[in-house]
């Protein structure tokens, strides 16, 4: 876990209505389903049952209707326990009447008894199956019980019966974003928007696709268009807010948070938001009371738990940190294992699979605890991205390194690489900070070896972005144009780090930087290199773990209130002790630690210009050799 923010869960209800179409009675048709009188036997009599007097039947017929206008408007005013007994009222009269079986379908649908809302709604179905809103609703209950695929099918019946029907559209949207198919269902948003241009949680769910997408100027335009329409919309203040934040306009978005709370004084969900936007003004007591304030609303708060821990270890308190953070689980699915979690007991030769669960660098972080596991008696299965297999099998002693996702041999238990300081009890002061704990395959080191590299001037390679889906990445991510005065230092050579996009950004501006993405395949390839360099420079990403794994000489550029790993303040790290910190002044200010990383470079350019300069005189040479270029 590398941050505070989580992102919010800005999607609105899934547009259940009680009539159809946006109408607030039911289907139009007969109130009772007249039938055939049946003959029922009473005891060893062969006399027929007596039947209803068609005074009787015209009795029943009057009061379905009223039964039924009632249960709509306790269903309106949010008493379920009252709509489904003037329902059962209704099928103690009829037991097939439609509309009865859908309404007590939608109580149970809004009580969260999906199964029984699918249930009631087909049976209503299969009396009346041309009712666009009976399948719309059915799709709803689909949904909500994780069968996008049935949903949409539902959804898609009830747009043939009635292809204006919005709300249909709207939940197929819903569906499509369930699959993660967000352009699907932007277009389907839009679609009911085309039909209904002022449908509220049209344009929130568009927002939130866009949201999702990182095209935070038109989400925030949806939300805008939301709140236009229901300005005094807790939930949409809160997404305006957190939208606003992932945009780094973090004041605007505190904004918007505090008219959640004037809005909602018991939205748990934005308080831990606050708790996040004062964290990023690096405002580290008001984060705190925040957290505190949403716990207190919700004490079994998955996201505010987890920042909850996040500020322990921040802080160094590393007893409670570890212990609090198994409560990641409540926020991230685990993967399903038969067998049971390790946590510290003692090994007798018994097969432990260690696995990662987050990101490269908290995998290329935590790889230093395989020998302490290997020493407590495990023979060791390493789960690993395909990214470091390579890094990983160099480890000596492991039995096995799979990639995350083939299948794996047998094991007796496990343990994920980030449970396992709460397994060995880890404190600051015990951190196993031995480096290296890496080793580079000899072949990567040939084929990083043969390269041509500079002769002389300090080589530098950068790494100034991480994953673009990283909900933080723009916050701890360094802008190239102010990496750019860095390029023209005199003696000093850049190589960048970067891969994919960013590799792409640069190809496309005309600096000094040599990238060596060509070159690289996995992150052997990249350790290899680093072993041809003097220093990294990289902000917090997996490359300033790697360096720090192989113990080669690392600059970490860091925001004003970093992630939990590297402490408060101090300007080493006791978890890489080649490392030193740069750190932001304050929240934003990448200028002063580019600033102060361009007169340290200076000064180590001047270092080692100074010893080539003396290697030479030693040599009798008098002249420096022209530098080479790297070859590719």
């Amino acid at each position: 876990m590398k941050f505070l923010v989580r992102p919010s869960r800005a999607i609105r209800a899934s547009g259940v209505q009680a009539g159809g179409g946006g109408e607030t009675g039911f289907a139009a048709r007969d109130a009772i389903k007249r039938e055939r009188p049946q003959q029922t036997m009473k005891s060893n009599s062969h006399r027929l049952a007596r039947q209803p007097s068609r005074t009787q039947r015209n009795d029943v017929a009057a009061r379905i209707p009223a039964l039924l206008t009632m249960a709509l408007k306790e269903y309106h005013a949010g008493r379920m326990a009252e709509v489904e007994r003037l329902c059962l009222q209704v099928l103690s009269l009829d037991v097939r009447q439609p509309d009865g079986l859908y309404m007590l379908g939608m109580a149970g649908f809004k009580t969260e008894r999906f199964e029984m809302a699918e249930r009631m709604i087909r049976r209503a179905l299969a009396v009346n199956p041309r009712q666009a809103f009976y399948h719309s609703n059915l799709g709803n209950a689909l949904l909500s019980q994780g069968k996008p695929i049935e949903a949409a099918a539902s959804f898609e019946q009830a747009l043939q019966i009635k292809p204006d029907h919005y709300e249909a559209r709207f939940n197929l949207g819903n569906t499509f974003m369930a699959q993660k198919r967000f352009d699907a269902a932007a277009a389907a948003f839009k679609q009911a928007l085309e039909i209904k241009s002022d449908y509220c949680d049209a344009w929130c769910n568009l927002g939130t696709v866009y949201r999702r997408q990182q095209r935070l100027d038109e989400a925030i335009d949806c939300f805008e268009r939301a709140l236009a329409i229901s300005p005094d919309s807790a939930d949409l203040c809160c997404n305006l807010g957190d939208a606003l934040h992932v945009k780094g306009k973090v004041a605007e978005a505190v904004v918007w948070y505090k008219r959640t709370l004037s809005l909602n004084p018991a939205h748990n969900r934005v308080c831990n938001c606050l708790c996040n936007a004062f964290f990023d003004l690096g405002d580290l007591a008001a984060s705190t009371a925040w957290c505190e304030r949403a716990l207190a609303i919700k004490p079994d708060f998955g996201d505010a738990l987890m920042n909850q821990c996040l500020l322990e270890l921040l802080e160094g308190d590393y007893a409670a940190g570890w212990r609090n953070y198994e409560v990641r689980w409540k926020v991230y699915t685990p993967r399903a294992f038969a067998q049971p979690l390790w946590l510290g007991a003692p090994l007798k030769g018994e097969t432990i699979l260690l696995y990662a669960e987050q990101g490269l660098g908290d995998s290329l972080q935590f790889l230093r605890y395989v020998p302490m596991v290997q020493a407590a008696g495990g023979r060791v299965v390493l789960d690993i991205p395909p990214n470091l297999r390579r890094l990983a099998a160099q480890i000596p002693g492991v039995a096995a390194v799979v990639s995350t996702g083939d299948p794996l041999p047998p094991f007796v238990c496990r343990c994920p690489l980030l449970s396992l300081p709460l397994a060995f009890g880890t404190r600051v002061e015990t951190i196993p900070a031995r480096t290296p704990y890496l080793a580079v395959p000899e072949e990567a080191l040939k084929k990083a070896a043969a390269l041509w590299w500079p002769a002389d001037g300090l080589r530098v390679g950068i790494a100034w972005t991480g994953s673009l889906t990283h909900p933080k990445n723009r916050a701890r991510s360094v802008p190239l144009d102010l990496l750019e005065r860095l390029f023209g230092l005199e003696g000093v050579h850049f190589f960048s780090l970067q891969m994919g996009p960013a590799a792409a950004e640069l190809a496309a501006r005309k600096t000094r930087v040599t990238s060596l993405a060509p070159v690289t395949g996995d992150m052997a390839d990249t350790a290899a290199q680093m072993a041809q360099l003097d220093l990294v420079i990289s902000i917090d990403t997996a490359m300033a773990h790697l360096a720090g794994a192989l113990a080669r000489p690392v600059w970490v550029l860091l925001q004003n209130l970093p992630d939990w790993r590297w402490l408060l303040e101090r300007e080493d790290s006791p978890w890489y002790p080649t490392a030193r910190l740069f750190r932001q002044p304050r929240p934003g200010d990448w200028a002063s630690v580019i600033e102060r990383v361009k007169a340290e470079l200076l000064d180590l350019a001047r270092q080692k210009r100074a010893l080539a300069a003396e290697k030479r005189a030693a040599l009798g040479q008098t002249a420096e050799e022209p530098a080479a270029q790297l070859s590719m």
